[in-house]
């Protein structure tokens, strides 16, 4: 990476390692010499400045040379001990697995190797420098500085050059199998010191020379004596081999398999448990490019929040299974995880969220349906013996809460009605567990009413477990378990911790509390070693769905390459989604689109020339967007004469001082084209709005374009909805691009331009800047003037739905329905024996081709606490200009059930009303009320048993 003075300050080693073996490999075969070359690619770290001094400099690419009189040698990369194989204690056996040797010098000299392999190198995993990080073997590269170490034979200690930590075999018990990792530090720390025997090259363990250290002797069930064991028979029950594996484990190494940084069980060669996030798009560094044109990161689509906005099924389940297929292939690099912590399905209930731009809209019913297509990409694919990834539904329950006003995530305690559980919160997590099947749930920071999340048996156990049949494991979110006790005070002891989480349902813990405490809470009385059991017997099983404790060989997941990560078809794919997620807002006087053979445009903004911004939070390392901002985009597609750049301002400053040269780029061009909106200093993980206005001085500098320019369209990019009650009225086009992803920038140009035409609905309420003061902590959805489109009393800017076109549509129902009112037995539809269903036969009455979404609400007329309007049901179909589809809308229980303040759901009895975009209809539901889901009944509903 090259800063403007052509400074190199970064480099991607692990992408240049694994692009120059893949060469060498081939090539040593041949025994021929060879030249090498290889694109480095700008590092994780790498900044928006950054990225501009790569593309300001001529140092874009480095290219190395060897033309030397001698072959590279490259790493024999044996089937047996591949890339990634943890460094592990085992009985010492003089196999050459255990034969090690030192190379001492200057940097980069100071390695540790196989004796009989010298180029696979001790190595620490992803090159990183967090406690805990499992060293392994990999094929030397001569460069990094994650495979320098030294010998201190002074202290018997093996130091990392990059960090200064120790190998370390921490753990108790039999230490066969543990894997070594990487740990501060401490002076005659028994679990720190190795003794290295220079005639045989064996590195014994100090406090029991049996053990030596080694490089995968005992491996997914491939070698002997855990090859025999039932669990590693495949034809035997995943049940049974769950059974046999727990029955042969330690309570240490139950306990430490009970967190997210967990060790796997070494001792009987099963990997770990590797956990990631996936919201949009893999959340990781990059692997091997598979081509010139790859770089081999992530595939970033657009965030939650704009895929909810494309209200399209099908495409949620296009891009999961993308994700998971490049997860997988990552994966078997060593770059990311096979447990995804995705999707994010809490509700955007309060526009001042700051992660509302990691679910799909403030909409149960979308919400549900958002989940039900997205977790089922993720998991399934073309091996059903074995799950592809496992999603993770997040975060239960009633969480939406991140910092506001002395209220913050770790200790809030949600106050939520039953009511409002059952008709909101909980609906997106029944469909995950019965309709998505997902195989995990992860519980959430805070509290509701008095208990928390993680320790919520009644929650967890009793709704999530007995009554809607979930049959997958649940986590903690990180650092939650220990949060019962130092954020909500809910227990005072770790061994009073560990039994509430367990005891709650929470089965694995995203931290250290469990790894560090749940054993000497059993041997404290506090739990039971069954209890535990419980939980483990759940993640083992899911372990084994994964295909972790099976022979890598005959599993068709195991082989996916770099070849199918950042593909054509996968930015085409971004590209795709990032069209149909934008909203056009307003287009007074059809200013849009634009012709590019007959207008000039100044480019204005903090937004103008975004790169990384586009991205969102939660995404991977990527490159690509850095050559798709709008900038550059609108540049390709006009030419550079007719386009003008001046930012004008920053997002968050109140720096006014470049107002001058934006106005003098308006004042020269046709059209403004002002890019406004938020970034992730202004909403995050952590950190809610408090105001709903554009930020800074963006609103006087959209002011100030209009002074200079009446020809302003104004493109918002952001997560949280921005109230902008004045342009609203002053700016003659409005575009919402939300955080378009790594092809946003051609998206927007597209749309602007007419390549396509605008057709995503908002997925929440745009509210006044007033809106703010609404009690963020009041979790009732009906008072203080309601909060989303189901409840909200006043008067939105926008709201729920919202969306032109730049072409028009009529509808028509496909039966007459303008004299008659539908009628249905309440029992008849509750049991799914009657279906009420609604044809619509749209037609593109314009001159433009264009997809258009349907959306399907309904109003129950005669309950008073009934929400306003609930969405049932949508459709989304592509119409040529002229053309007309028929869109199938049907009435579910769920769509048509109400819930009281008992938390009682049922299909009532009365009269509705059913709105589909200008037409309606009356339905009516007769006979006895059929209950769908009621609450059950305790002595003591809030309360945990067995507290103490």
């Amino acid at each position: 990476v090259a800063e403007p003075e052509n400074k190199i300050i970064g480099i991607n080693f692990r992408y240049f390692q694994t692009q120059l073996f893949a060469i060498a490999k081939k090539l040593n075969r041949k025994k021929s010499r060879f030249l090498v070359s290889s694109w480095l690619i700008a590092s994780s770290s790498s900044s928006d400045r950054m990225a501009k001094g790569m593309m300001s400099s001529s140092l874009l690419l480095i290219f190395c040379a060897c033309l030397l009189s001698v072959s590279l040698s490259a790493p024999v990369l044996r089937d047996d001990i591949p890339n990634f194989t943890n460094v592990q204690l085992w009985k010492c056996n003089d196999g050459e697995r255990q034969q090690w040797a030192m190379q001492t010098g200057s940097y980069p000299n100071n390695t540790i190797f196989l004796k009989q392999l010298p180029n696979m190198v001790l190595d620490i995993l992803g090159w990183s420098n967090n406690t805990g990080a499992n060293l392994q073997v990999f094929g030397k590269t001569g460069q990094p500085w994650n495979e320098q170490f030294k010998y201190v034979s002074a202290n018997q200690t093996i130091v990392s050059l990059m960090n200064g930590m120790c190998a370390s075999a921490a753990g108790k018990g039999n230490l066969s199998g543990v894997n070594i990792q990487m740990q501060p530090c401490v002076a005659n720390d028994a679990s720190q010191q190795f003794v290295f025997h220079a005639d045989d090259g064996t590195v014994h363990y100090a406090s029991n020379p049996e053990l030596c250290l080694d490089a995968g002797t005992s491996t997914n069930c491939t070698r002997a004596p855990t090859s025999s064991y039932p669990f590693c028979n495949t034809s035997v029950d995943v049940d049974d081999r769950v059974e046999d594996l727990l029955s042969r484990m330690e309570l240490f190494e139950k306990t430490q398999l009970l967190q997210n940084n967990n060790p796997g069980i070494a001792r009987l060669g099963v990997k770990n448990f590797p956990f990631a996030e996936c919201l949009h798009g893999v959340l990781s560094g990059c692997g091997a490019a598979s081509g010139p044109d790859s770089t081999g990161c992530p595939t970033s689509f657009p965030h939650a929040l704009g895929l909810g906005a494309t209200f399209n099924r099908t495409l949620w389940s296009h891009v999961s299974s993308t994700i998971s297929t490049e997860a997988r292939a990552l994966h078997n690099q060593g770059v990311t995880g096979l447990a995804f912590w995705a999707p994010d399905i809490n509700l955007f209930r309060d526009p001042r969220w700051g992660r509302g731009q990691e679910v799909p809209g403030e909409d149960p019913y979308l919400t549900a349906e958002y989940v039900a297509h997205y977790s089922r990409g993720l998991q399934e694919g073309d091996d059903p013996r074995y799950l592809k990834v496992i999603s993770t539904c997040k975060h239960f329950s009633a969480y939406d809460l991140e910092n506001w006003n002395g209220n913050n995530r770790f200790s809030f305690n949600a106050i939520v009605s039953d009511r409002d559980l059952v008709e909101y919160y909980w609906v997106p997590f029944r469909s995950c567990v019965q309709r998505a099947h997902a195989q995990s749930i992860m519980c959430s920071y805070n509290a509701v009413n008095g208990v928390p999340s993680c320790a919520n048996s009644l929650f967890q156990n009793t709704i999530v477990r007995d009554e809607w049949g979930f049959d997958g494991f649940i986590v903690s979110d990180c650092g939650a378990v220990g949060g019962i006790q130092s954020g909500h005070h809910y227990t005072n002891t770790s061994d009073a911790t560990c039994r509430a989480g367990i005891l709650g349902g929470c089965d694995l813990n995203c931290g250290s509390f469990y790894g560090g405490h749940l054993e000497d809470a059993v041997k404290n009385n506090a739990l039971t070693e069954a209890q535990v059991d419980v939980s483990v017997r759940r993640v083992l099983k899911h372990m084994f769905m994964l295909g972790l404790v099976d022979p890598t060989e005959g599993q068709y997941y195991t082989h996916l390459t770099s070849a199918v990560v950042d593909t054509p078809e996968h930015r085409q794919l971004a590209l795709q989604a990032a069209h149909q997620l934008i909203v056009l807002l307003k287009n007074d006087g059809a200013l849009l689109p634009l012709d590019p053979e007959k207008v000039s445009v100044a480019i204005i903004g903090p937004h103008g020339n975004a790169t990384q911004d586009m991205l969102s939070n939660y995404h991977g390392n990527n490159v690509l967007v850095n050559s798709h901002s709008p900038l550059a985009a609108i540049t390709a597609m006009l030419g550079a004469s007719k386009v003008k750049f001046a930012a004008g301002c920053d997002v968050s400053t109140n720096d006014t001082s470049h107002f001058a040269d934006a106005v003098a780029a308006a004042k020269s061009s046709d059209v403004a084209l002002v890019f406004v909106g938020l970034n992730q200093d202004r909403e995050s993980e952590g950190h809610d709005r408090t105001m709903l206005e554009l930020p800074g001085v963006q609103q006087q500098l959209v002011e100030a374009i209009l002074a200079a320019n009446q020809h302003v369209i104004l493109i918002q990019m952001n997560g949280g909805p921005l109230a902008i009650d004045k342009l609203k009225e002053s700016v003659p086009a409005i575009v919402e691009a939300f955080y378009p992803g790594e092809m946003g920038g051609d998206a927007i140009a597209d749309i602007l331009f007419g390549k396509v035409s605008p057709s995503g609905r908002l997925p929440y309420t745009i509210y006044p800047a007033d809106f703010i003061k609404r009690s963020y902590a009041n979790m009732d959805l009906r008072n203080e003037s309601g909060c989303t489109y189901r409840y909200y009393t006043g008067t939105p800017l926008w709201t729920f739905g919202d969306g032109l076109s730049y072409t028009t549509f009529d509808y028509k129902w496909g039966v007459d329905l303008s004299t008659s009112q539908l009628s249905f037995d309440a029992g008849r539809v509750g049991r799914q024996e009657d279906a009420i269903n609604y044809t619509v036969v749209v037609t593109n009455t314009g001159k433009v081709d264009s997809d258009v979404s349907v959306l399907g609400f309904i109003t129950a007329q005669e309950q008073p606490d009934a929400p306003l309007k609930e969405l049932f049901d949508f459709g989304r179909v592509h119409l040529a200009a002229g053309e007309s589809a028929t869109v199938h809308l049907t009435v579910g229980p769920s769509g048509l059930s109400l819930v009281d303040e008992y938390g009682v759901e049922a299909i009532r009895a009365g009269h509705y009303k059913i709105q589909v975009e200008d037409l309606s209809a009356d339905l009516e539901i007769t006979g006895e009320d059929h209950v769908i889901f009621s609450l059950p009944e305790m002595k003591e509903r809030h309360a945990f048993l067995g507290r103490h």
